[in-house]
């Protein structure tokens, strides 16, 4: 009798521990499928990586294509597409919103930034203008601040500005100034000459076919004459005021004349020209002040672009 109960007790233990297995067991694989089902595929990633700053106010090297600085530069595209911030304040189908996150935001996903930007490449571009002996064309710096909401007196007033890319048609200029500065001056003063080298080239072959009616100084009723030119010739300013002009000049003609004993006739010379003014025009002051009105303007561009930045920052703040 004792040896049936402790069968007993014995089986009844080895059932509820096989039966506490099969338990823990079953909530486990459960707590897998439902980890497994609550994970969210990964979100594409964005590129958003923007194009390498170029420094416009350099020229390209002549390496390994020599006409590469006289050829057409292109400016990347601005990057327009949401930047992975998005995704990251994203939970549960809603955004989430810090200040510092909705600044972020804001000034990554700004079109009015991305068009301010393209000013100081503007500004490096008039600079390498001017090292050239050219005039300045002046770079916009007027600020955008007209954003619906983001007024500085209060929520909704909205602002006047006026700027390139803005709400309304800005003067694109600092101050009351249009290209970057008053230029009610700047024409005046002596002319610049180009700082670049100026080479040019001439090379012509020529035949002509003259009929004639006296044949006494010819010997010949129709004169036939061929005639090649080569003519070259280099210019260039310095920042001294000095020009320099180098030029040589060939020509050589032929003809079907019976009395003329010279054949070929040839012709050749070589000119090298210095000028240098003495009164207008004379000396670094002249000659460089378009760049360091270049210069001047890209500091001043500098300054919009980070007074654009201050700007849309306190619009942001106001609207959030």
């Amino acid at each position: 009798m004792r040896l049936f109960r402790w069968f007993l007790t014995a089986s009844l233990l080895a059932s509820s521990f096989v039966a506490a297995q099969d338990a823990s067991t079953t909530t486990s694989s459960s707590s897998s499928t439902a980890q497994t089902t609550d994970q969210k595929p990964a979100a594409p990633q964005r590129t958003t990586q923007r194009p390498k700053k170029v420094d416009y106010s350099k020229p390209v090297s002549h390496f390994p294509w020599i006409i590469s600085p006289y050829m057409a530069r292109h400016v990347p595209a601005p990057v327009i597409v949401n930047t992975p911030r998005i995704d990251q304040v994203m939970q549960d189908g809603k955004i989430m919103l810090s200040l510092n996150d909705t600044i972020a935001l804001a000034l990554e996903n700004n079109l009015d930034l991305a068009i301010a930007r393209y000013n100081l490449d503007i500004a490096d571009t008039d600079i390498l203008r001017a090292k050239a002996g050219n005039t300045t064309r002046g770079v916009a710096s007027g600020l955008v601040q007209g954003t619906p909401g983001g007024g500085v007196g209060g929520f909704g007033s909205g602002a006047s500005g006026a700027g390139a890319g803005g709400t309304t048609s800005g003067t694109g200029g600092a101050g009351t100034g249009a290209s970057g500065l008053v230029q009610s001056t700047v024409g005046t003063g002596s002319a610049i000459n180009s700082f670049d080298p100026i080479l040019t080239g001439t090379i012509s072959l020529e035949h002509a076919s003259f009929p004639l009616s006296n044949t006494v100084t010819t010997g010949t009723n129709k004169l036939q004459q061929n005639t090649t030119i080569a003519n070259f010739n280099y210019f260039q300013g310095f920042k001294t005021g000095t020009t320099m002009n180098v030029s040589f000049n060939n020509q050589r003609q032929i003809d079907s004349s019976l009395f003329n004993s010279l054949q070929p006739t040839l012709s050749s010379d070589f000119r090298l020209t210095l000028r240098q003014s003495l009164l207008q025009g004379f000396g670094l002051g002249p000659n460089m002040r378009f760049i360091r009105i270049a210069n001047n303007n890209k500091k001043i561009s500098n300054e919009a672009f980070k007074l654009q930045i201050i700007t849309t920052v306190s619009q942001i703040q106001n609207i959030y």
